[in-house]
């Protein structure tokens, strides 16, 4: 269970840094436009880390580590509930 807060807590820092650097990066557009680009870079970021998360838990699983398997599993879960939050948050604030 230690290791599950471990793996959980660093992805979440993950999607922290990422959602903020997007918040950043697109400071300088017209407000329609930030928006839009802040739903379609999140919406790939969170994509992208959903699928690394899957193909972590797939890996462990097939080598036979059904424990780390499960915890990757629930992690993928968790990033993307707490992506997709993120991502909304972010437009909304405008």
């Amino acid at each position: 269970m230690k290791k599950f807060g471990k793996i959980v807590g660093i992805n979440l820092a993950c999607v922290l840094v990422y959602s903020i650097l997007i918040r950043l990066l697109s400071s300088g557009e017209s407000d329609h436009d930030r928006g839009l680009g802040i739903v379609i870079f999140s919406a790939f970021a969170v994509g992208a880390h959903v699928v690394v998360c899957g193909g972590a838990s797939i890996g462990f699983f097939s080598s036979g580590n059904r424990e780390a398997g499960r915890n990757w599993l629930a992690t993928m879960g968790i990033v993307l509930l707490v992506g997709f939050s993120v991502c909304l948050g972010n437009v909304s604030l405008g």
